[in-house]
């Protein structure tokens, strides 16, 4: 346990401004988002407001500007967890902890999946703390569930982040780097209506937690110095 310890805080010192500075980002954009609502209140009225919200054609997407800080927060702690470590040849001293080399790459993807874990919850805390304050459930249920999978693309992101550094080959890089945005796409559709993605949140939490293994496969290759 010691060592994973000892391995957590080393992730930390390498990611914590990277972390830091983007979750306050993603808290200003939150605040922003809500800041623009009250002003549309103020000046239009409230029942005007939500009638608008509930009923327009195309809808307003009042919460749009969310859509990309979850997987911002995840690419800035994946590329500063990584990136060092493969570019500056750190991973080498890495792996050399007392540590199985499995258990430290799954130590090593925990940690950085414990990070986005916490952005999220504290964005979408804040973001469904506001969002129920102005309201009423008709709205909120829906958007919420359609802003969901924009926090789960943030788990799909790290995971290719981390894949991709990993892998020694090139061709492989760019072949797992392409992959990963095709299928981030699935998580960016447009949003014809609020509550668009309800039905597929299941299927994209599926994909989110099946691309969690992928290090695994990347590390392994590392470790024996394919190419």
């Amino acid at each position: 346990m010691k060592p994973i310890l000892h391995l957590f805080y080393k992730e930390w010192i390498k990611t914590r401004l990277s972390f830091i500075c983007s979750l306050l980002v993603g808290i200003g954009v939150v605040f922003y988002i809500f800041m623009i609502v009250e002003n549309k209140m103020t000046l239009t009225g409230a029942k005007t407001y939500t009638m608008n919200v509930l009923y327009s054609n195309p809808p307003i997407i009042y919460y749009s500007l969310l859509r990309y800080i979850p997987i911002l927060i995840a690419i800035c702690v994946g590329v500063s967890q990584y990136m060092p470590e493969v570019v500056q040849k750190r991973i080498r001293l890495t792996l050399h902890l007392p540590l199985d080399n499995r258990r430290l790459f799954l130590s090593m993807e925990l940690f950085g999946l414990l990070l986005i874990t916490v952005a999220n919850v504290v964005l979408f805390s804040l973001f469904y703390w506001k969002n129920h304050a102005l309201f009423p459930a008709e709205i909120t249920h829906p958007v919420e569930a359609t802003a969901l999978a924009w926090f789960l693309a943030a788990y799909v992101a790290y995971n290719y982040i981390a894949m991709t550094a990993l892998e020694p080959n090139r061709v492989r890089q760019v072949v797992y780097a392409v992959t990963g945005v095709v299928l981030l796409t699935l998580y960016f559709h447009e949003v014809p209506f609020h509550g668009a993605y309800a039905a597929s949140t299941p299927v994209l939490a599926l994909l989110a937690v099946a691309t969690c293994p992928l290090m695994l496969f990347s590390g392994f290759r590392f470790n024996k110095g394919e190419r």
